[in-house]
């Protein structure tokens, strides 16, 4: 028998090399930025510091190499999936700060249509990122760990340095930060033209 992989949802995951070189001063930018600016998200159900609508990553010149490279890798993912000769627009960003009890409720980035997370800080136990299915309710519920055909949500576990990438209409959320350490992301959306 021969199966056919229809609507497959592709997670790009890259690693960055020069992380330890730039992890310390992001970090001091990050807490600089949170004692000046007001907390973003204010729409959301989650109560976490982020600076969504308040701060962009692009203005600060501290990011701009991270910010270079984690496009270069957003385009790289998009070719792969399919939008080769298209032009990956840059149309925002933020960080968000997690500390202990923190977490991010089940979204998605829509009208965008690329997004990715860098992972800048990852205590142990500060909580995974979730991947939720995009098939509708009502097909009977199986799970097999070994059978991906059954899953119907997939974690990640962030490390430092971690980039994700995936179509902005994913669900996602992360769960729990559990750890008495702040876990420091930082989201990227883009569009294609």
């Amino acid at each position: 028998m021969h199966l056919q992989n229809l609507f497959p949802v592709a997670i790009g995951m890259s690693k960055n090399s020069n992380h330890s070189k730039i992890e310390n001063s992001l970090i001091k930018e990050c807490l600089k930025i949170k004692n000046k600016i007001k907390k973003g998200g204010n729409n959301w159900d989650a109560d976490l510091y982020n600076t969504f609508g308040t701060f962009d990553l692009k203005e600060s010149e501290k990011f701009k190499i991270l910010n270079k490279w984690v496009f270069e890798k957003v385009n790289q993912y998009a070719n792969a999936i399919g939008y080769v000769n298209k032009n990956l627009e840059y149309y925002e960003s933020w960080f968000n700060y997690s500390i202990k009890n923190d977490y991010q409720e089940k979204h998605e980035h829509y009208p965008c249509d690329i997004s990715a997370v860098y992972y800048l800080s990852v205590p142990e136990n500060s909580g995974n990122i979730k991947f939720y299915t995009h098939e509708p309710k009502g097909v009977k519920e199986t799970f097999i760990k070994e059978n991906f055909y059954t899953w119907k949500n997939y974690f990640v576990k962030p490390e430092s340095g971690l980039l994700l990438m995936f179509k902005s209409n994913l669900t996602h959320g992360v769960s729990k930060n559990k750890s008495n350490e702040p876990r420091i992301s930082l989201a990227y959306n883009y569009k294609i033209l």
